[in-house]
């Protein structure tokens, strides 16, 4: 069974997993597969007609917790555990609940202390008890408890009476950041940012009408002087960078930094609509892409020139082949061209569950659109 350490308004840990609040999702994807040996059954359900407007969430079935994700920035701005029956959880060192001992509201006030009143939910028959950055919520039965209000107005505070022998059982728990759940704009957490970046905004860069790069905005931690330290202190920055086409990979490397990853091209199946001009094109060496999966972009070099030739930058939407890979890339670029008719992009079915997407091309641009109406990736040449 999962047993947990609880971190109010930050997240929850173990000794194989850490999910943070402002996490991106692909990193919690990630993470969630590299503890596939102590973690199974996971879930993700989204709105594929409303996938910017309503939560992104991962379910872990077995154990009981959801985690939402804010579908914009699409960083985890939500834990809730919502059944106790096959998790521990612990604070400080102490285990407070468990599969055979579930919290109630004794043992909550005693791990965490009772600062101050609870709030009952009349409607719902609930009591909750909140910290900042974490919140416990307990079903009331008119037979066995009596909530005392406060005198303070209608605040909805005040405490709660039971019987000694049936205190509530614990039914959700919260972890969120600030004093309210219904925080909106999560923060990319320092440690999902320590050692990469993060994307800010990807803008085209023109010249006579024609995009000849783009122009990266993103945030990184970088050394900050801190005196009353003496331990190294780091801080994000908000950095720029461009990069155009022809660029070699030492200008890119020195721009961007090293790439998560280095992909190689297989022969080019576009290749037969060259005619006998293709076998002059088919060379010993594969082209290749830096992936920058922080940055959601692929940057692809000529194999001779070692030049950049081409970008593609990922939105991440759920429902699309490439999900949970990177991180959403925020492009901003104007294309004057006027669209043909979409060419069908099919990927094996095997391999994709999603079905097919759309591609419609301009004469510097192919934009991928889902069959929502969403885009899943732009491609620039």
């Amino acid at each position: 069974m999962l047993k947990v350490e609880v971190i109010p308004g930050r997240g929850i840990r173990n000794h194989f997993i850490e999910i943070l609040l402002g996490m991106p999702i692909n990193q919690a994807i990630i993470a969630l597969h590299n503890a596939s040996k102590h973690i199974q059954n996971v879930e993700l359900t989204y709105s594929s007609q409303e996938p910017l407007t309503r939560d992104i969430i991962i379910r872990l079935v077995k154990d009981g917790i959801r985690f939402y994700f804010e579908p914009n920035s699409q960083l985890l701005r939500l834990i809730e555990i919502y059944d106790f029956s096959h998790i521990f959880l612990q604070y400080g060192g102490v285990v407070f609940s468990g599969p055979d001992d579930e919290a109630d509201v004794n043992k909550v006030e005693k791990c965490f202390g009772a600062t101050h009143p609870g709030v009952y939910v009349a409607e719902q028959n609930l009591y909750e008890l909140s910290w900042k950055g974490l919140s416990f919520t307990f079903p009331t039965v008119s037979e066995t408890s009596k909530f005392q209000a406060s005198p303070v107005g209608s605040s909805g505070l005040g405490s709660l009476h039971y019987k000694r022998n049936s205190p509530p059982v614990l039914s959700k728990m919260t972890i969120y950041r600030g004093s309210h759940t219904l925080v909106r704009n999560p923060q990319i957490s320092g440690t999902s940012l320590c050692g990469t970046v993060a994307s800010v905004e990807v803008k085209a860069i023109t010249d006579k009408k024609r995009i000849v790069g783009l122009f990266f905005t993103f945030v990184a931690e970088v050394p900050v002087v801190d005196e009353s330290s003496p331990k190294q202190s780091f801080g994000p920055k908000k950095i720029e960078r461009s990069i155009h086409f022809g660029d070699t990979t030492e200008s890119v490397l020195s721009a961007l930094g090293t790439p998560s990853k280095i992909f190689y091209t297989k022969a080019d199946r576009m290749l037969i609509h060259r005619g006998e001009d293709s076998k002059k094109l088919r060379g010993p060496r594969p082209n290749y892409f830096f992936n920058y999966l922080s940055l959601g972009v692929d940057l692809l070099f000529d194999c001779i020139t070692n030049r950049v030739q081409k970008f593609i930058l990922h939105t991440n939407f759920p429902g699309h082949f490439d999900f949970g890979m990177c991180r959403e890339s925020f492009l901003a670029a104007f294309c004057g061209d006027t669209s043909v008719q979409p060419v069908v992009l099919t990927r094996s079915g095997t391999d994709n569950p999603f079905g097919s997407t759309f591609c419609y091309g301009t004469d510097q641009v192919i934009v991928e659109v889902m069959d929502n109406g969403f885009i899943a990736s732009v491609i620039i040449f």
